[in-house]
């Protein structure tokens, strides 16, 4: 809303309702009055008209107690405001952010004003995550902080990197390629990045020395969420910049006194080998796949199997890492991993639809040649594990946590059930013979509690939502 706008609504109708004729008059000043300021409000996009004429015509109100056309106005805008409010909770349901606390208040306080408390306390109990917020008010970082987050342009980062951005916090992106990354400065990222909430810095090779000391200069908490994505033979070229990786963050962390809070994100991998036909036994805290580390680092030469197991054999060495440092150091700061298995739910961008870790996607396309090599695993909602990361550097209680968030125990059979359903004109390969689920059992107490207390939602996001959020979307073709 304009400068000139504000000036009108604040002062200049304020001081007419005492000394304007026109507002005695019940004509068509009053009827053109109504056109043209529930048009304002209906058209403003970021709400602020709305609240500002409510509040206007409550005082209003106040000065001519019981005037119809008056009171007819309040209830206009109450109206606008309730359907407002109600979208933008809609629009994320995992993430209530700072715009839909900011209609909250605005419509409870306006209830209160005119002395109508049960009514504004139920305006602030519309979505459990607003009182979540609202009761959350102490966290490890002041809202408006910088955050670094690695990676950021990846399925899981860049969730996490707008979730940050819609609870009030800047957020600085480190990438390989600025250029290529410059979609995170586009469509629900753009209003942030014109509003100078979110940078992009470049790290393209995030296991040298002092690769992040630029980066991490004045944040209050790190994400490091970027991993090795090579798929080749020689461990050398996955694990060791894996864990060079993580010595690097730390570093240049103990080197930044603004930092408070990092969350490194590990695997379910790094926790069990999620073996299929075998009791996989009871993953806790000190459970480790200590066999992919045996696999990938068997001696030359370096051929397949050495390539399948440099990835999670990656991830233990850099989690171990990270515990290493704990344990050994005094860090000014605190610690927490965050652990998820296979990912689905919306892309933000073509590569998370293309990429190989896009579980759903291989489904989809029938790629059997992904599928046949493990039948059984976890998926788990992408925006259910970046609340968890949320939650993981704002809770003051969370410390030194090893978070296990695999979400749901799934066979294919499961996944291609779905896509059935949500596409019945598409044919699609048929159902593995005798399905059978993972045998093991990990505690996700502590992820469903986080995801509770940080999005307001009681358990994962159902298999079939995050599925069709992953498959109904405009960067997947049929």
């Amino acid at each position: 809303m304009s400068t000139d706008t504000f000036q009108d609504i604040q002062v200049v109708l304020p001081y007419s309702i005492g000394h304007c004729r026109l507002f005695d008059f019940a004509g068509d000043h009053q009827n053109q009055m109504l056109r043209e300021w529930v048009g304002l409000a209906v058209n403003d996009d970021i709400f602020m008209t709305v609240a500002i004429l409510l509040s206007t015509c409550r005082y209003i109100l106040h000065a001519r107690p019981g005037d119809p056309f008056f009171t007819r106005m309040v209830l206009c805008y109450q109206q606008i405001s309730l359907r407002s409010l109600r979208l933008e909770i809609e629009s994320t349901p995992t993430c209530i952010n700072a715009m839909s606390v900011a209609k909250a208040l605005a419509l409870a306080i306006d209830e209160m004003n005119s002395g109508e408390q049960s009514i504004a306390r139920k305006h602030l109990q519309v979505h459990p995550g607003i009182g979540n917020i609202m009761s959350s008010s102490d966290t490890t970082i002041p809202n408006g902080s910088w955050v670094l987050v690695t990676g950021a342009t990846g399925f899981l980062a860049s969730h996490i990197t707008l979730q940050f951005l819609k609870r009030g916090f800047r957020v600085r992106g480190a990438v390989r390629d600025v250029n290529r990354a410059s979609w995170l400065l586009e469509g629900p990222f753009k209003s942030y990045a014109e509003g100078g909430a979110i940078k992009l810095v470049a790290v393209p090779d995030l296991g040298a020395d002092g690769a992040y000391d630029e980066a991490v200069r004045g944040a209050a908490a790190i994400l490091d969420v970027a991993y090795v994505t090579n798929i080749v033979p020689d461990p050398n070229q996955v694990i060791t910049p894996s864990v060079n990786g993580v010595r690097s963050i730390i570093n240049a962390a103990m080197k930044e006194p603004s930092v408070k809070r990092i969350v490194f994100t590990g695997s379910a991998v790094s926790a069990s080998a999620l073996t299929q036909g075998i009791d996989n036994g009871t993953v806790g805290r000190d459970s480790w796949n200590n066999a992919a580390l045996e696999a990938a680092w068997a001696p030359p030469p370096y051929g397949l199997s050495h390539a399948m197991a440099n990835y999670p054999a990656s991830k233990v060495a850099a989690e171990k890492e990270v515990w290493k440092f704990v344990e050994e150091n005094d860090l000014p700061f605190t610690v927490n991993v965050v652990s998820p298995a296979g990912l689905t739910g919306e892309p933000l961008n073509k590569a998370h639809i293309e990429g190989p870790a896009n579980w759903v996607a291989h489904a989809f396309r029938g790629n059997t040649q992904v599928m046949d090599q493990r039948l059984a695993s976890f998926l788990c909602d992408v925006k259910d594990v970046a609340a968890i990361h949320v939650g993981a550097i704002l809770d003051l209680e969370t410390k030194n946590a090893r978070l296990q968030c695999w979400g749901h125990s799934i066979h294919w059979n499961d996944v291609l059930g779905i896509l059935r359903k949500i596409r019945p004109q598409k044919q699609f390969i048929d159902d593995y013979p005798n399905p059978q689920h993972l045998k093991i059992w990990v505690d996700q107490s502590d992820s469903i509690a986080l995801l509770k207390k940080w999005s307001g939602k009681d358990g994962w996001t159902p298999l079939e939502d995050s599925v069709i959020d992953n498959i109904n979307n405009q960067y997947l073709i049929d």
